[in-house]
C-alpha cells in the first residue's frame, strides 16, 4: 500500500488504490509496448510515485510566498498612507483648520502667525544646532555615503498655501482692526455667495475713548518731508504696544491722531469696568513715559530743522484724553 514505505513522511496515509489519489499527488509510469489499446486496458504493468510529500511543501512554500507578498503590500500601503498623510492630507487639514480659526474669529490670524513664526525660528535653531553638532564620524559617514552639504529645502505647495492664508489672514487683520473684523466674520461666514458685503450695521458699544494726538506734526511735516512716515510709526510702535499690553485696541489712526478703546463687554460690572479705567489711565501714562525716555525718539531732538523750527529745547510730545460713554461701532466707507 503506498505511503507505508515512506520514513520521512510523518504522517503517512495509506490507500488501497493509487487512483484514489488525487492527480497532483501521484505519478505514474508503464511500459510501451506495441499492443492494441483493448489488451492495454485489459490489463499492464504500472509503477505509482507518491507525491504527497512534494506537494505538501510546495502548498506550504506557496502559502508562505503568497503571506510575504501580503506582508509586503501592507508595508508598501502604509508607507504610501504615511507620505499622502504628510504632503497632502495634512496639511489640507491644517489649511482647513486656520481658515476656520479666522472665520470664527478674524483677529486670532495674527496670533497664528506668531506662532507659526515661533515654530520656523525653533525649526531653524534646532537645523543649525545640528549642523554645527556634527563629529567626525557623521563626516566621515556622509563622505563614504558620497551625501554633500544639503542646500535649503524646496518648499511643498501645500505649505506655500498655508502659509499664504496665514499672510492673508494676518493682513485682513491689521487692515480692517478691530472694528472691521466684524465684516470679515460676516463675509467669511456667508459662504453660500462669493460676494463681499462690507456694508453691515453698526452696533452701540459702551466703552473708553483714549484719544493721543502728536503735537507740532504740521511742523515736523515740512521739516522731515517723507520721513515723516517714519516717525508716525515709530510713536505708533509705542502707543499701540502699551495700549495692547493694558488690554486695549487701537481703533483709528489719522496721520497725527491716534484713537485707542477700551470695550465694555455685556458680562462685565462695575468692579471690571473700573479695573478698565485704571488701565487707560496707567496706559497713557506709560505711554508718555516711553515716548520721553525712547532712545529712538529722542534722536530726532537733535535734528537740526526742528531746532530750527521748534528751538533748541524742541522734543516729540504727546497730547492725550480719555471719554467714557457710549458710541457706535462700525466701518465708515463705500465698496
Amino acid at each position: 500500500l503506498i505511503g507505508k514505505e515512506m520514513p520521512e513522511w510523518e504522517n503517512p496515509v495509506a490507500v488501497k488504490c493509487p487512483e484514489d489519489l488525487r492527480r497532483g499527488e501521484r505519478s505514474k509510469y508503464y511500459a510501451t509496448v506495441r499492443v492494441n489499446e483493448a489488451s492495454l486496458k485489459e490489463w499492464h504493468l504500472g509503477i505509482y510515485f507518491d507525491l504527497r510529500p512534494f506537494t505538501f511543501w510546495e502548498a506550504f512554500f506557496s502559502l508562505m510566498v503568497t503571506f510575504g507578498v501580503c506582508i509586503l503590500l501592507c508595508i508598501a500601503s502604509a508607507c504610501f498612507s504615511k507620505d499622502a498623510d504628510r504632503l497632502v492630507l495634512t496639511p489640507v487639514e491644517n489649511m482647513i483648520a486656520k481658515v476656520e480659526t479666522i472665520r470664527e474669529n478674524p483677529l486670532a490670524a495674527t496670533k497664528v502667525a506668531d506662532e507659526e513664526f515661533h515654530r520656523e525660528e525653533v525649526s531653524r535653531a534646532r537645523t543649525k544646532k545640528l549642523r554645527e553638532s556634527k563629529n567626525i564620524l557623521n563626516i566621515m559617514k556622509d563622505l563614504m555615503l558620497c551625501k554633500g552639504s544639503a542646500g535649503p529645502a524646496e518648499l511643498m505647495e501645500t505649505v506655500i498655501l498655508e502659509k499664504t492664508i496665514i499672510k492673508l489672514g494676518s493682513l485682513l487683520a491689521l487692515g480692517f482692526g478691530e472694528a472691521g473684523s466684524q465684516i470679515i466674520e460676516h463675509n467669511m461666514n456667508g459662504v453660500d455667495s462669493a460676494c463681499v458685503d462690507a456694508m453691515i450695521e453698526g452696533t452701540r458699544v459702551e466703552c473708553i475713548i483714549g484719544a493721543t494726538r502728536i503735537r507740532n506734526f504740521g511742523t515736523a511735516t515740512e521739516v522731515l518731508q517723507g520721513k515723516v512716515m517714519t516717525f508716525v510709526n515709530q510713536i505708533a510702535e509705542i502707543v499701540h504696544g502699551v495700549v495692547d499690553e493694558f488690554h486695549g485696541y487701537a481703533s483709528k489712526n489719522n496721520g497725527d491722531f491716534f484713537m485707542m478703546i477700551w470695550r465694555k463687554s455685556a458680562n462685565h460690572d462695575g468692579v471690571v469696568l473700573s479695573k478698565l479705567a485704571d488701565m487707560s489711565m496707567l496706559a497713557f501714562a506709560r505711554i508718555l513715559g516711553a515716548v520721553h525716555r525712547s532712545p529712538v525718539l529722542a534722536a530726532y531732538r537733535g535734528h537740526p530743522g526742528l531746532q530750527q523750527r521748534l528751538g533748541k529745547n524742541c522734543r516729540v510730545h504727546l497730547s492725550s484724553g480719555l471719554h467714557y460713554g457710549w458710541a457706535i461701532e462700525g466701518a465708515v466707507g463705500s465698496e
